[in-house]
């Protein structure tokens, strides 16, 4: 009788809801700030292949992509499985069954991993003051083939720094995927036979390698992305 009054009272106020009901309804979640509508917004650029790759860092210490590298290692140390094999637990769904979606997962990140698919725009790093002397010279050609930025610090947060090593982990995770595959042993068991030394000696260097990469994903390069006379 109570819920059929409430129904009443809500269509005799020409179907808004009592202040009553206002009163405890949750409030809303907020809207996720979405890129405006512009030609700029979509594509693949340097500063989207920042983002993917900085996930690509959490990735293979778990997604790789992420946000996929040392959540993965992570989650090794922790259930003794790779990545593929960890999906299948979270998910139930057979590696087998995920196999058209792998392949194309691996291309897509072998190709973004060397720039195939087509990045525009550039970095612009900041002017570094008093350390002139303690970075390496720039060179020519080669740094740019890399990724990294032919005018700015070879060492340090930058942005151009960050999608190089970005890039290494899309390599990374695409590979010890494949390995997994070919083998079935997560990243951490291939290290075992390739090396044949026992993860459990390894321990420290795995810790430090998966806190290294995370204070490096979350840390914020500095510089700017310029694409033609715009700039992020």
């Amino acid at each position: 009788m109570a819920a059929q009054s409430m129904l009443m009272s809500t269509s005799v106020n020409g179907g808004r809801a009592l202040p009553s009901l206002q009163a405890v309804r949750p409030a809303p979640y907020p809207r996720l700030p979405l890129p405006s509508s512009s030609s700029s917004s979509a594509g693949y650029r340097h500063s989207k292949s920042v983002s993917v790759k900085t996930l690509a860092l959490f990735g293979k210490s778990k997604v790789k992509t992420a946000p996929a590298k040392k959540a993965s290692l992570l989650g090794e140390a922790i259930t003794g499985k790779g990545i593929l094999a960890q999906l299948n637990l979270e998910t139930g769904i057979p590696i087998y069954e995920a196999e058209p979606l792998l392949l194309f997962f691996i291309l897509f990140t072998l190709l973004g991993a060397i720039g195939a698919l087509g990045d525009r725009g550039r970095f612009v790093d900041e002017e570094v003051t008093g350390l002139d002397k303690a970075v390496i010279q720039p060179g020519k050609g080669f740094r740019g083939a890399l990724g990294l930025s032919e005018g700015g610090p070879l060492f340090g947060f930058t942005k151009s720094n960050e999608l190089f090593v970005g890039r290494m982990a899309q390599l990374g995770v695409a590979f010890s995927i494949i390995g997994e595959i070919i083998t079935g042993k997560g990243a951490l068991a291939q290290l075992n036979i390739e090396t044949g030394v026992p993860i459990n000696e390894i321990e420290p260097l795995v810790i430090f390698n998966v806190l290294f990469f995370f204070i490096a994903a979350i840390n914020p390069g500095n510089g700017r992305f310029i694409i033609g006379e715009e700039e992020e």
